[in-house]
């Protein structure tokens, strides 16, 4: 079975945010070769990039919330507030490396148990028809674009996990049905493993 990642899985993943364990059970079913994990080649920089967006907004919320608490702590009946909320600043920047760090191993793991799709000249041609014909950003064409070019080159079961609700319309849907492995969008994770383990077992 092929399964479709993109963006947000590696940001789940690097951040350990609510679905980080069914994408961690994704990235184990494509290591015991269970499914064949495929992710577009331009969803990697973009997940570099979106790392450095939250932790960079992070840190300047960080410095901006301790320069105000500290202008209130001026004040007498404030005393103190920049101790009192030592956590909370702490915990806006804790964990910067380790985020780094995991969402490296999650684009490894990818490319030793999967497979990326490289961004071609078809590829971007497809990306600035389907970006119009769907309505989608340029960063969403260009993902759809790799796994519809993608899903046509195989006949496999398929399907494509995403949180992101942009590709969440009927054409995009029938669109990707159209090809011989009739690729299924799903968007949340944890019904993506129930989907997949399900597919297996039928198989």
């Amino acid at each position: 079975m092929i399964v479709y990642v993109e963006t947000n899985f590696l940001l789940e993943l690097a951040f350990q945010q609510e679905s980080y364990e069914s994408c961690e059970e994704i990235l184990r079913l494509a290591n015991s070769a269970s499914i064949s994990l495929v992710l577009p080649a331009c969803c990697v920089s973009e997940a570099y990039v979106g790392w450095y967006g939250i932790t960079h907004r992070r840190r300047k919320f960080q410095a901006e919330l301790q320069n105000h608490l500290r202008e209130m702590s001026r004040s007498a009946s404030h005393r103190g507030l920049v101790d009192r909320h030592r956590d909370v600043l702490d915990a806006l920047v804790a964990g910067d490396e380790e985020s780094r760090y995991r969402l490296l191993a999650a684009i490894a793991s990818v490319e030793a148990d999967g497979a990326t799709i490289p961004v071609t000249e078809r590829i971007v041609l497809l990306a600035g028809l389907q970006e119009g014909a769907f309505s989608l950003s340029p960063q969403d064409a260009l993902v759809l674009a790799s796994v519809t070019w993608d899903s046509l080159e195989r006949s496999q079961p398929q399907c494509f996990v995403t949180k992101d609700r942009g590709f969440d319309k009927q054409k995009i849907r029938e669109e990707l049905r159209s090809g011989g492995g009739e690729c299924k969008v799903i968007f949340n994770f944890a019904d993506s493993v129930a989907y997949i383990k399900s597919a297996l077992g039928k198989s």
